[in-house]
Formats: C-alpha cells, structure tokens, sequence
C-alpha cells in the first residue's frame, strides 16, 4: 500500500477507535448518567457538547472543593478550617466559574441568591455536622473489575471515616428519596472500590469483592434552603446488591459498546420524566429536552 493511502488508512482507523471506544475504562460517574438517560452520556462524553454552570451545579461544585480541601486539610492537622478561611474558598470557586457578565443581566438576582443560600448551607454543615467527622482517607482512587463488562470501574471515593463508612455529600433545594441508596450506582462503586482495596489480592481478577469487605455507606444531603438542613441517609449493602450491581453495570456496558444513546424518555416502557431534564445540564441545548429552556434557570443542575 503507497505511503500516503496508507496514512490516510491509519487517520481512518484511529478516527473510527476514538469514535466506537470513548474510553478504556468506566467510572461512577459515567455508569450513572447512562442509567439516567444515555442521550445525556452521549452529549458528555462523546461529543463533549459545552455544559456551563448553573447556579444549583454550581452550588454543588463550590461545597465540594471547600469540603475536599477541609478533609484534606484535617487528616493532616486534626483540625477544620476556620470559617473565614471556608468562606473565602466557596467565593473563590464562585469568582472563577461563574458566568461572566451576570452584573447587567436579568440573572443576576438568580446567582445571586444562589450564591447566599449554598454559602448558608455550607456554613450550617461545617458548624453542625464536619467536626464529628474525623478523615482516614479523602478522595481516594479505586480501581475494580465487573463480570463480563470489559472496561475496569475507575474513581474516587471522597472521604472514608475513621470507622471506615464511604461518606459522600450532595446539595440540593429538597430532600432525597429515602430509598435514595438502594439504586445509586455512584454510591455502590464507591463502597465496592473501597471494598477491593481492602481485600486486596483476595479479589480474583474480573470479579468483585465478597460482600463481608463492603463498608457502610452515607450521603449527607445539605438542603439550600432557609433555614438549611442536613439529611442523612445511610445504607449496608449485601450479596443480592452486588449482584443487581454487576447486571446493571454489564447491561450499561453493552449499551455504551453497541452505540444506543436515544433520550431516556424514548426507552421502551420508560416514563417521560421532565425532572430528568430539570436536572441536566445540557437540556438548553439538547433537542430531546421534555422542559423549555426558559424553565430552565432556577431548576437546572438541582441535585
């Protein structure tokens, strides 16, 4: 073959395998969103389709880093970060990923209480709830395989305490379900991932871990309200979950390999759930969208 059709051959080849195969590995997140719908998996992490900041998403993002850098902080010293010192964190966060130009627009009252209600809540839960919280690790990497799903799960926990729980925060304007953790994969692959770090060498390969290594786990749920609240929810997974687990993971995988991103509302037999769309952040943009975008501003990014 000359050298150039043979280039152009290569380019070819390389361009389909970028295409088919998204990625070498599988994370919580990833299994999350395609069990939510996997038209939204496609505009993430196929076509990578822009999703800027709401002010819910980011809510979320700044208690995260302020949460992250507080737990990392205190593995090290024992203790919190004072409250000033948190405060000027969120506002940073804030500053740099907020969208530019809200001063004059019609927004600006929006982001701006969204800015004072996550602050409120983040200064509730480090005053009530982050001193009894004492790290062993934070944001802690795992690595483990599934039955037949060709990808390993790939991610990190965000803080394991001292009495070994897999503890994970959210924010969001009303409670969870409290079934909320049964079907959770995020939280799953987070107990697991701990689990097979634990067990180590005792894991045979492409299998997972015997359920006597997973942890308990909790979401500390930070209500942005007035006034804020916390909700926890706590939960022990057994050997049925594990197996429930490992159908759901193997039946995404199939669905990612075999390219069938339709809107979840256009599954056999799904519901036509505009909460779905209420949450994501690229239904502005996203032809299949149950809500109008003009609906969308104060709801968008909610958990």
């Amino acid at each position: 073959m000359p050298p150039r059709r043979l280039h152009s051959w290569a380019k070819l080849c390389w361009t389909i395998i970028r295409v088919a195969t998204p990625s070498l590995y599988l994370s919580p997140t990833k299994l999350r969103t395609y069990a939510t719908c996997p038209l939204q998996y496609s505009h993430r992490y196929l076509t990578r389709l822009e999703a800027p900041y709401t002010p819910a998403s980011l809510i979320g993002e700044a208690v995260h880093q302020v949460l992250e850098i507080n737990f990392r902080e205190k593995r090290h010293s024992g203790d919190d970060l004072g409250r000033h010192e948190a405060e000027d964190l969120y506002d940073r966060v804030w500053v740099q990923r907020a969208p530019v130009g809200l001063s004059g627009s019609d927004e600006k009252d929006v982001w701006s209480d969204a800015y004072a209600r996550g602050l409120h809540a983040l200064q509730y839960y480090l005053a009530e709830e982050v001193p009894h919280l004492v790290p062993h690790l934070v944001e802690h990497r795992f690595r483990f395989e599934v039955p037949n799903v060709r990808w390993p799960i790939v991610g990190t926990v965000d803080l394991v305490d001292h009495n070994g729980t897999v503890v994970d925060f959210k924010t969001s304007r009303r409670h969870f379900d409290p079934t909320y953790l049964q079907g959770d994969l995020q939280l799953m692959c987070y107990a697991i991932g701990y689990a097979a770090f634990r067990a180590g060498s005792r894991v045979r390969p492409g299998h997972l871990p015997g359920p006597y290594f997973i942890p308990d786990v909790r979401v500390d749920v930070l209500i942005v309200g007035e006034p804020p609240a916390v909700q926890r929810l706590e939960a022990r997974y057994g050997r049925d979950d594990l197996v429930g687990f490992g159908k759901r993971a193997a039946s995404i995988a199939l669905g990612i390999e075999g390219e069938r991103f339709d809107a979840f509302w256009r599954l056999p037999d799904a519901d036509a759930d505009p909460t779905v769309c209420h949450r994501c952040s690229y239904a502005p943009r996203c032809a299949d969208s149950l809500v109008a975008e003009e609906d969308l501003l104060e709801t968008n990014g909610e958990y």
